[in-house]
Parts: structure tokens; C-alpha cells; sequence
């Protein structure tokens, strides 16, 4: 009877573990497909077959859309254009306030971040123009 229940016992800690490893390479695959990012063609594209669906566009009206899509990601892309060199100078200007309060030894670590942050957004930015 006590053999009975400490093999219950393996079985049911044996399942809880393989319920968990699952659950963990699942979770972790599904981070990784989440976490990729769309590009603008991809998001547009998506915007447009959902509203040719939602709304049952006629190819003409799908045509105006994209058009209408194109026209406006351009002008949205201009305006980032012409703001990023605003956005990098603020960003400077919190680097350097960060950088004023960390003590010596903090500092390399925060720069080796800041140069990591901006490899990753090189290399977002060259995969999305």
C-alpha cells in the first residue's frame, strides 16, 4: 500500500515536470514569434486585408486604401525624419544626466547598455526601411 502511494507520488511529480518543461519551451516559443517586429509593408498589409474583409472592399476600394496607406506612411516617415534629430538630443541630454549621478565604477556598465540599446535599434531599423 505505502510502494502504491510513493509510485503515485513519482508518477504525479513526473507529469508536473513534464507539464512544466512544455509549458516553459511553449512560453518561449511563443515569445519569440510575438516578439518579432512587423515591418510597414506587413503592418499595412494586414490593415488592408482586415478591412477588405471587415468591411468587403471592392478591388478599387482596396487599391485607394493601399495608395491612401502608402501616401500616409510616407508622410509619417518624413515627420520621424525631420524630429529624430530632436529626439536624439533629448535622449543625449538623459544620458548625461543619468551618467552625473552613477559613480565611476556604474558608468561603463550604463555605457556598455546604452551601446547594446542602440546596436539593437540599428539593426530594427535597418530590417524595417
Amino acid at each position: 500500500m505505502m510502494r502504491q502511494k510513493r509510485l503515485a507520488a513519482l508518477y504525479l511529480g513526473i507529469v508536473f515536470l513534464a507539464g512544466a518543461l512544455f509549458g516553459s519551451v511553449a512560453h518561449g516559443l511563443y515569445v519569440q514569434h510575438t516578439a518579432r517586429a512587423s515591418s510597414p509593408r506587413e503592418n499595412r498589409d494586414r490593415y488592408v486585408a482586415r478591412l477588405k474583409k471587415d468591411l468587403d472592399l471592392t478591388p478599387e476600394q482596396v487599391t485607394k486604401v493601399i495608395a491612401i496607406s502608402e501616401e500616409t506612411g510616407k508622410q509619417m516617415q518624413d515627420m520621424r525624419e525631420k524630429m529624430a534629430p530632436d529626439f536624439a538630443a533629448i535622449r543625449e541630454a538623459h544620458r548625461q544626466r543619468i551618467m552625473a549621478i552613477l559613480t565611476p565604477d556604474q558608468v561603463p556598465k550604463y555605457q556598455k547598455i546604452v551601446e547594446e540599446h542602440q546596436r539593437r535599434h540599428a539593426e530594427h531599423e535597418s530590417q524595417h526601411k
